[in-house]
């Protein structure tokens, strides 16, 4: 069912119109937060293209009912190109390359789907520049922290104090400062590197008992290697990554 809405989606989008470098003579919201990217002969591809302007409404006006991207690429004697995905991380889904025209020159994976070595893509010039979903970022909530979990032993524990959860949380800043607030507060900085992480925690009030679960988020947390966010969860990785902090968004 969803390759002959796949075909026909290219159809309807790409039957639009010929490439020409036009003028978009509506501007909202959703074209102000997009690059401008030179390509196909346009200085402003995304918003002159007018294929490809409603390729990007066709997606916008589709959000959450499935994953799209659209990206950059050069093809064959480098050519320029685009790379249309409609159900991106599906399994039986189609990656469509177009020609500048908009035009579908082949439609690669999937189950009905061509092989990928149909036309010669450079893959070190495919770069994404639009999806109509959100690529959770740790910086986007504040997280409490609620278990700890050893990968090793598949075990986990709740930070527990007199019979009731600690409220611990952080707060990562775009400023790389990150902030918290357990029985202390406390404040430092942290660096990512793709999905590393190095996190200092510099500064907290003196270490009142609280069985021992405050020291140990601390102790943690300066141990940090990678993490893993998405939308609610945040998981934060240490001790060579056998264990790790698990937090939930604070609503």
């Amino acid at each position: 069912m969803k390759r002959f809405l796949y075909y026909a989606i290219l159809a309807s989008v790409s039957g639009l119109s010929l490439a020409a470098c036009s003028k978009q003579e509506h501007v909202d919201t959703l074209w102000t937060n997009i690059e401008t990217i030179s390509h196909c002969g346009c200085d402003d591809a995304m918003r002159q293209l007018e294929w490809l302007r409603n390729t990007v409404n066709y997606m916008e006006s589709h959000r959450g009912d499935f994953k799209g991207e659209i990206s950059i690429c050069k093809y064959d004697d480098g050519m320029d190109g685009f790379l249309t995905n409609y159900c991106v991380s599906c399994a039986d889904g189609f990656v469509n390359l177009h020609d500048c025209q908009g035009n579908v020159l082949v439609s690669m994976g999937g189950i009905a789907g061509e092989g990928y070595d149909v036309h010669d893509i450079d893959r070190n010039s495919i770069r994404c520049i639009y999806r109509n979903y959100h690529i959770p970022h740790i910086t986007d909530n504040r997280w409490q922290l609620t278990r700890f979990v050893d990968r090793a032993t598949q075990s986990s524990e709740q930070p527990i104090w007199n019979d009731q959860m600690l409220l611990f949380w952080l707060e990562f800043k775009e400023d790389g400062t990150v902030v918290g607030k357990g029985i202390n507060q406390l404040g430092g900085n942290y660096t990512t590197h793709g999905h590393n992480i190095h996190i200092y925690i510099g500064n907290c009030t003196e270490i009142y008992d609280a069985s021992g679960w405050e020291e140990r988020m601390l102790n943690a947390l300066n141990e940090a290697i990678e993490y893993a966010v998405s939308d609610k969860v945040l998981k934060i990785y240490y001790h060579y990554t056998n264990t790790y902090m698990e937090f939930r968004k604070i609503e």
